[in-house]
């Protein structure tokens, strides 16, 4: 026998010489699903640009709408796809309160002041899903439990629940298969109240974010 061969068996005799014990155990179940292709989100612009605005042409006490933009997000699937929609925040924190649903930050002053808040809501009356009038609800995080489709243009959600895309309105079962959509897009920002910044240099709006398409 070869050393090696020596030292496993030692080894081996030892575990089966070896008491029993009594193990507390814990079973994990795997699940999960495979799709038959991805889906590609191509929004219609790469920039939202709200332009270039005075201080002077600020509120010194309520804050001040931007320019809106009406991009269009186009979701092509290579099959009928379920799925939800919603965004992360990438500047996180620094959004003013405006008192609209779901605020999106633009970056901080120089003097860690909230520049102001932005909004990217979906349109129903300007969206489609496979050439059929789109309405929306909107899910928890894992799908599984759904508001009313409405006909109202709701904002991306930025807490993690999920947007869905529907085809009847007034119905709470949930985001239906899609394969093509196309979603109109509501863009508007507001810049805080002159009060509260401090403006003694150029300021450029910082904001960031990511769209995730959730399988589901």
């Amino acid at each position: 026998m070869q050393p090696t061969s020596r030292i496993l068996a030692a080894v081996l005799a030892l575990g089966f010489a070896a008491p029993a014990f009594c193990a507390s155990t814990v079973d994990i179940l795997v699940t999960g699903t495979l799709i038959p292709s991805a889906c590609t989100p191509i929004l219609s612009v790469g920039t939202l640009h709200f332009g270039t605005v005075s201080s002077a042409d600020l509120h010194p006490e309520r804050h001040t709408a931007l320019i809106e933009h009406a991009p269009t997000l186009t979701i092509q699937c290579g099959t009928p796809t379920l799925y939800g929609l919603r965004l992360v925040d990438n500047r996180a924190g620094s959004a003013y309160d405006s008192g609209h649903a779901g605020p999106l930050g633009m970056g901080y002053t120089a003097a860690d002041e909230p520049i102001g808040a932005y909004h990217l809501e979906v349109d129903p009356a300007r969206s489609t899903i496979d050439g059929r009038r789109a309405f929306l609800s909107l899910g928890d995080r894992t799908g599984s439990l759904w508001s009313t489709s409405t006909a109202q243009p709701t904002a991306l959600p930025t807490d993690g629940s999920l947007l869905g895309l529907v085809d009847r309105v007034g119905v709470d079962t949930g985001a239906v298969v899609a394969q093509v959509a196309q979603l109109g897009i509501r863009a508007h920002g507001v810049i805080a109240p002159a009060r509260t910044l401090t403006l003694t240099d150029v300021v450029p709006l910082d904001g960031h974010v990511t769209l995730e398409l959730v399988y589901l």
